[in-house]
């Protein structure tokens, strides 16, 4: 065998590796005899899986979960700031809504009183089949919106008397905590490698049919008493889409103070 004396047996195995990655097998499976996971979706592949008819939607569910969330907990980290612990849960029907709002027809929602993102997979199926073509980017953006309330609720901003709404009204003090949850919303989105979302009529009219449930929910009186989610007062369209968009050119939780977040253009 000149061959294998002139190139050594590991060389032999170096070659049989390339050879049979090139046709697509694991090298790991022909070592071991042990059929190696594939890595888990990101939002992306998610998407284009379901795109393919190759994925399900709570792919993307799970996938929005572990790249926000992850996103938060390490913005949080390096601002040496606690991240309370956040928990999604995909629900198959309206009776199994948490926060005192089963059999509500919500849709996506966060729940202060245990820090709880809701899916409503009934609700994100029927706006998938309103708007096959836009139905799941706009599930992308609601899920990240919910994000963005237990990222303001870890800053305790829905506190009565929090320092950094003082002097608001009520309905401004609504429309600048929703403009800056759209703010989070696109810095989670950017991470996540998800498109401007917003610069999309498309995908912002099936977001308003999400939203028509009343999916820009939470609202939490104090810590100590069980929250009663109701629907914010929302910025004027223009005012969302510029704060979404800042977040996005820069994913960080300082662009999106609420004290540099104004309503007017």
């Amino acid at each position: 065998m000149p061959h294998i004396r002139r190139f050594g047996f590991s060389g032999v195995l170096a070659v049989s590796i390339v050879v049979v990655m090139l046709f697509g097998i694991n090298p790991i499976t022909l070592l071991t005899g042990q059929v190696a996971k594939p890595p888990p979706h990101t939002p992306l592949t998610a998407l284009k899986a379901i795109a393919a008819g190759e994925g399900q939607p709570k792919d993307l569910v799970e996938a929005l979960e572990r790249e926000t969330d992850g996103f938060w907990a390490r913005g949080f980290r390096n601002g040496a700031a606690y991240y309370p612990p956040s928990k999604l849960k995909m629900v198959e029907t309206r009776s199994d809504l948490g926060c005192g709002l089963a059999g509500s027809s919500i849709g996506t929602f966060y729940c202060p009183e245990d820090s709880t993102i809701y899916v409503d997979m009934s609700a994100y199926a029927e706006l998938v089949a309103s708007r096959p073509e836009t139905g799941h980017q706009a599930e992308a953006y609601l899920i990240g919106l919910a994000y963005s309330h237990h990222v303001q609720n870890a800053q305790e901003l829905y506190a009565p008397g929090a320092a950094d709404t003082t002097g608001m009204d009520g309905t401004t003090r609504e429309q600048t905590l929703s403009a800056q949850a759209a703010c989070y919303a696109g810095a989670s989105s950017k991470w996540a490698g998800l498109p401007r979302l917003l610069d999309s009529p498309a995908i912002v009219q099936a977001i308003e049919a999400g939203l028509a449930r009343g999916g820009d929910l939470t609202r939490a009186t104090s810590r100590a008493e069980v929250p009663v989610p109701r629907e914010f007062e929302r910025p004027s369209p223009e005012a969302t889409r510029r704060w979404f968009n800042a977040g996005y050119a820069i994913p960080a939780i300082g662009t999106c103070r609420l004290d540099k977040i104004t309503l007017e253009p």
